[in-house]
């Protein structure tokens, strides 16, 4: 794109965040109008649409937030965390929700993990996590593999449910309130 296209686009993009501000329709309708045979300008209304759709989600978020808090004093927003699930994340979900019967080397194998933060390879079954994982941290019993397999199973599935969910917490008694 030349400096002069990134000029054109650049006030035809300002136009049109002021026709929006000012809900102009008829000057919207005449710059998407422009936008249909111009693919630069097209692209452009598109980056400014999915700021703003990022922006209210923000906005949304952080109000739906501030009403559970304020509403629901029993509750706890939960934000998961992002990023690709890691061993130690893994590891970590098993130390909590220990499976039964395990070995005493399951167990330290389990305390080594909690300290890897490298990723989870996508899309392995259990064969090829058995593999993976034994290639870099050691053997451990078929066991303690299931279980971590079912781990990244349900942590990849909590990452990609909804943003927030609310969790019921115990609230206090009157007595420990003071």
């Amino acid at each position: 794109m030349t400096p002069h296209d990134r000029l054109r686009v650049g006030l035809a993009a300002a136009r049109y965040l002021d026709a929006l501000e000012r809900n102009d329709e008829a000057d919207l309708e005449s710059l998407w109008a422009a936008a249909a045979a111009d693919p630069e300008l097209l692209a452009a209304f598109r980056d400014i649409h999915a700021g703003l759709l990022e922006e209210q989600a923000a906005r949304d978020a952080a109000v739906l937030s501030e009403a559970v808090e304020k509403h629901l004093p029993s509750a706890e927003v939960v934000r998961p965390p992002s990023g690709p699930v890691t061993v130690a994340d893994v590891a970590d979900e098993l130390f909590r929700h220990t499976p039964d019967r395990l070995p005493a080397d399951a167990h330290r194998l389990n305390e080594r993990l909690r300290q890897s933060a490298e990723p989870i390879p996508t899309d392995l079954g259990l064969p090829k996590l058995i593999a993976w994982a034994e290639a870099k941290y050691g053997p451990a019993v078929r066991e303690y593999w299931k279980a971590f397999h079912q781990a990244v199973i349900k942590l990849h599935t909590r990452r990609e449910s909804a943003e927030y969910q609310t969790a019921a917490r115990k609230a206090p008694k009157p007595e420990d309130r003071k």
